[in-house]
């Protein structure tokens, strides 16, 4: 089989294609002729060597679709998303490869109503999404929220998961044309940074109240325009930084008005918690509440391509490697 392989980390990287054995069946675990895995943030930062736990050679890619080929858990011809949490791509082999074996506990059926190219782009950004909104954000109905990047697949699935939960979100993108995505996600509101200034536009959108809550997978300096764009005792989750890992930040921001700065981690997250979440993500998929978007599909033999999209930040939802 062929197997996309990262054999060095760097600016560039080296990677590619090998003939692999096909992964034999054993027990506790499912066998999946892989339809497509994503090539996201993470896959980008590892191989320019920005994780210390990752070692070569390596299978990029925690999360991607396709269908069951022998399972103790599920049946043959059965469509599933994997969700490879912060084993998959990262200290094991991933998907960006025609075979995987994974373990039972990170697969999940797909719901009928969507594609295997939208269920390879659910697993991480939607289960990402969904608990940096509830467990650490603790988002409430009626709430303004801001969601930075939300052009971006997680972006995109912060404005859908926060709308099924009652939110208002509002979008914070860097052009017109991430400007019209974003609107078409859902977005109650759309802050263009390219023409608006961010805490102008909240102030004005929230009665100069500030928004309840930020989302940011961008990080960089935008994260300290995102903490003056949020009220007194707000609260601000970080959850990326593909804008750069560094920020400087108004502490008298923070102190003076009581503003909490909070982190979350797909790593964190337990089997159980990450199966309840996606029980409560496929019940929104059913209803049609949440559908991914998918920017561009590549082979693996067009992966720089791909890795070109993703270091673009043009992307308008998810970007996928087809096995």
């Amino acid at each position: 089989m062929k197997s996309l392989v990262c054999t060095s980390f760097g600016a560039p990287p080296s990677m590619v294609i090998e003939e692999r054995p096909k992964p034999l069946p054993r027990s506790g675990y499912t066998l999946i002729k892989m339809h497509a895995a994503t090539v996201n943030q993470l896959s980008g930062q590892i191989r320019r060597g920005l994780f210390n736990k990752a070692k070569v050679p390596l299978v990029l890619s925690n999360d991607g679709a396709g269908t069951v080929e022998d399972s103790d858990l599920f049946q043959s011809g059965t469509r599933v998303a994997i969700y490879g949490g912060g084993q998959l791509g990262i200290t094991e082999d991933g998907l960006q490869q025609e075979y995987v074996s994974v373990k039972n506990s990170h697969v999940f059926e797909l719901p009928d109503t969507i594609s295997l190219d939208e269920g390879a782009a659910l697993p991480i950004n939607y289960v990402t999404a969904y608990q940096a909104l509830t467990r650490v954000g603790r988002i409430e109905a009626g709430q303004t929220i801001l969601i930075s990047g939300a052009a971006g697949a997680v972006g995109h699935a912060l404005i859908q998961l926060s709308r099924a939960l009652g939110a208002k979100p509002v979008a914070v993108v860097s052009s017109p044309l991430k400007a019209e995505a974003a609107r078409k996600s859902g977005a109650a509101a759309v802050v263009d940074l390219s023409t608006e200034i961010l805490s102008d536009v909240v102030s004005s959108l929230t009665a100069g109240q500030g928004a309840d809550l930020a989302f940011d997978p961008v990080g960089g300096p935008l994260l300290r325009e995102l903490i003056k764009s949020v009220r007194e005792r707000g609260a601000i989750v970080s959850i990326g930084f593909a804008g750069g890992a560094e920020s400087c930040l108004d502490l008298a921001e923070i102190v003076v008005h009581e503003k909490r700065l909070l982190g979350y981690d797909a790593w964190l997250e337990t089997d159980e918690a990450v199966s309840n979440a996606f029980s409560a993500i496929r019940s929104f998929v059913e209803k049609g509440a949440v559908r991914p978007v998918i920017d561009s599909t590549w082979t693996l033999e067009e992966f720089e391509k791909a890795y070109e999209r993703l270091a673009s930040r043009q992307a308008i939802g998810a970007i996928l490697l087809k096995a």
